[in-house]
């Protein structure tokens, strides 16, 4: 009951680490019925952040964003394969999926090949990680350690990000 709420978190624009109760839930329960969870949970939160993306990328205040050489280049090399650049950043746990969301929709991605990717990347990411949990034995304890230190590396990195931010002087 608690796992379609977390997952929304994880997936959400404010990301929690998931990943360890999809592992303790793999020891616990089917693969099809924790993957297939998952997976729906997954395609409601991504329409709900490419509808959020969308709007808050069509402002006027986005526009130094949109409009700056690294977000030129990174669109200019994501048109070149979208649908596997974003089924890859959907299995790897070391490619940071954030981006990939921006990406698409400044460059007017469909939604329904953005949730394509979502099936297929996150479901593979998610099968691999209930294999984990039903064939190695990791106790609960461990998982969660892990997922609080990933959260703790996570809240520093944002916390030195804002700080870079705040030291830049404002453009007038």
């Amino acid at each position: 009951s608690y796992f379609v709420p977390f997952t929304f978190l994880g997936n959400s624009l404010a990301p929690l680490p998931y990943d360890g109760a999809v592992v303790y839930l793999g020891a616990r329960h089917s693969l099809w019925l924790i993957v297939g969870i998952a997976v729906a949970a997954t395609l409601v939160i991504e329409a709900w952040n490419m509808e959020l993306l969308s709007r808050l990328l069509a402002r006027e205040g986005t526009r130094a964003f949109r409009n700056h050489r690294i977000t030129r280049w990174s669109l200019h090399w994501y048109r070149k394969a979208p649908f596997w650049s974003l089924v890859l950043t959907c299995v790897l746990p070391l490619v940071p999926h954030y981006p990939m969301r921006f990406l698409a929709v400044l460059a007017g991605y469909p939604l329904w090949k953005y949730q394509a990717s979502v099936i297929l990347g996150r479901g593979t990411r998610y099968a691999g990680l209930v294999i984990v949990g039903a064939t190695i034995p990791i106790p609960g304890t461990w998982l969660l350690v892990a997922s609080l230190i990933i959260l703790g590396f996570g809240v520093r990195g944002a916390r030195r990000m804002n700080r870079g931010a705040e030291a830049l002087p404002e453009e007038a």
